[in-house]
């Protein structure tokens, strides 16, 4: 239990991915610092809840989960999706399906344009992730497997906090089928992704080992003893004094202080929700719910982003070879993270900013992804039978929608307003993606079936009005929100919230980095860049304090 009286040196709030790498980093630096964790939810210590068998059902567990829903969505028939994002130690780490996915080189290398930050490039974050991750390589030779994985075991980093285990080498089901339908249908096979190209058909690793699930937490592991966490404590809001964070008071009116910095890793719906509570944000927001203004910015809550996804089922005549997850992580999925020229050839995409235009068109950057199930995972979809299961995804979508305060009180969730489907870019992807999926699984070679009278889930036709409103019927939110407090060189460009170390423009000594940061949308999975931008702010703030000079201690305070 962290004590009210002790004067820590950094307080770091939330222990998802971002602030455990955080809280970790400064924590083993060389000065021995005293940094307190405080992460709202549980320990997370029940070990069922890191059997790699609940790996697609963990998310159905409230004390895992902040269970949000967003506001009625005007492009999805008005219907509430849910918005999960993880709660307790390893924050969405603990929920996510544990695909594993670096992202695009050029993509890092964009991030490093915009902010004109060097530490972003690819030749940059390589060696973080090394450093992260603990690969344990089943891939077995003459099985086949090779075709799919050809990636040697020191493709990543071995010696890390976070297990990482490839996909199964009993590959008899009909995953492989699948990915060779896309293969003849113009895409690629990548069959080692370790080096930042993510565009074709793949076969990812998975955050686990052993049958256990690895998340954030595991980065807390042999911590010295000048970290602490906390949990089950619930940040109210920063304490500000003469325009400085000097500490944060928690739901039950305690209070915790620092001398050196506060941290939000709280993550894209948290962290936005803390600063309001905080008087950071914006101004009128504030007033209307009697919070006193600390600073008013008003990007603070907006430019939230997210990927959507629909799920699609095609009957099958036979049942594929089904096993489950029994030790390592054993056929999980088969990903295609795809271009569409379609697309990227439309009047929509010319309409979007240069800039925008230029970033998508990097080599290493999709438009779309889709995502196929092993048989053991598939959910049954009642009267059908056996299906082939896949997820498409739209990536690269261009609405901004927002968070807004409901109330001050920490326990009524915010207003979510995600802009899915507002954008006609958006709504072009989702056309041209769509018929993709339509024309790969109506090749003669997949496993659809050809039966008449066969039940398929999915779009009546290849029209745009249909395509749209099986969309809008169906999509979900795939819980990769980000950007509502953007990073930005200076306070005058456009939403900017934080400068390009992280540090909240208005208030001294306050530092958001999680994935509320990011200036744009990535076009892959984010957990990988949630460390990332953790292992980024750690390194920043440990340069910034000296805190891997050989100092004495005294030096520090």
């Amino acid at each position: 239990m962290a004590d009210q009286e002790t004067l820590y040196d950094f307080i770091v709030v939330g222990a998802g991915a971002s602030g455990c790498a955080i809280a970790s980093d400064l924590a083993r630096s060389s000065c021995l610092p005293r940094v307190l964790l405080v992460e709202a939810g549980g320990a997370n210590i029940d070990a069922i809840h890191r059997d790699l068998n609940n790996t697609f059902t963990a998310y159905t567990n409230k004390s895992l989960n902040w269970g949000y829903k967003s506001a009625p969505l005007a492009h999805a028939n008005d219907r509430e999706i849910c918005m999960d994002t993880g709660k307790g130690l390893g924050g969405s780490t603990a929920i996510n399906f544990t695909s594993w996915v670096r992202g695009p080189r050029d993509e890092w290398d964009e991030i490093a344009k915009v902010t004109g930050d060097d530490c972003w490039r690819w030749e940059n974050v390589e060696p973080r992730f090394r450093r992260l991750e603990n690969y344990h390589h089943l891939i077995e030779p003459e099985t086949g497997a090779e075709r799919y994985c050809s990636h040697t075991p020191d493709a990543y980093g071995t010696s890390g906090p976070l297990h990482l285990t490839s996909q199964t080498t009993n590959w008899k089901t009909d995953l492989t089928q699948t990915a060779d339908v896309w293969e003849t249908c113009g895409y690629p096979l990548i069959t080692d992704m370790s080096a930042g190209n993510y565009v074709g058909l793949l076969f990812s690793p998975l955050t686990g080992h052993q049958g256990v699930r690895s998340t954030a937490a595991d980065l807390l592991h042999g911590a010295p003893p000048n970290l602490e966490v906390v949990t089950e404590s619930t940040v109210q809001r920063v304490i500000v004094a003469n325009g400085k964070a000097i500490g944060v008071e928690l739901t039950n009116t305690r209070t915790l202080k620092c001398v050196k910095e506060v941290i939000l890793a709280a993550g894209a719906l948290g962290t936005p929700q803390i600063l309001m509570r905080s008087g950071v944000g914006p101004e009128q927001h504030l007033n209307d719910l009697g919070i006193p203004v600390v600073h008013a910015n008003n990007g603070i809550g907006k430019n939230l982003r997210d990927h959507c996804h629909v799920q699609m089922h095609f009957s099958v005549d036979n049942d594929p070879t089904t096993h489950l997850f029994d030790g390592p992580p054993t056929g999980g999925s088969a990903m295609g993270f795809l271009r569409s020229n379609a697309a990227l050839t439309s009047a929509e995409f010319q309409s979007l900013p240069k800039s925008e235009r230029e970033r998508l068109s990097l080599p290493t950057v999709p438009t779309f992804e889709v995502h196929h199930f092993t048989p053991a995972v598939r959910q049954s979809v009642q009267d059908m039978g056996p299906t082939s299961m896949m997820n498409l995804f739209l990536l690269n979508g261009q609405g901004l929608g927002e968070i807004r305060l409901r109330i001050p009180d920490p326990a009524t969730p915010p207003i979510i307003c995600p802009k899915f489907l507002e954008h006609e870019w958006d709504k072009r992807i989702v056309i041209e993606s769509t018929r993709e999926c339509l024309r790969v699984m109506d090749h003669a070679a997949a496993s659809k079936s050809r039966d008449p009278k066969a039940v398929h889930i999915c779009p009546r036709s290849d029209s745009e009005e249909d395509i749209l409103e099986f969309w809008r019927e169906n999509l979900t939110s795939t819980w990769h929100m980000n950007g509502t407090c953007r990073i930005g060189r200076t306070q005058e460009e456009e939403g900017a919230c934080v400068d390009t170390d992280f540090r909240v423009y208005g208030v001294h000594n306050l530092r958001v980095a999680d994935l509320s940061a990011l200036p744009f949308l990535p076009s892959v999975h984010t957990q990988s860049y949630a460390y990332q931008i953790g292992m980024i702010a750690a390194e920043k703030i440990a340069h910034q304090h000296g805190l891997n000079r050989s100092v004495a201690r005294a030096a520090l305070l």
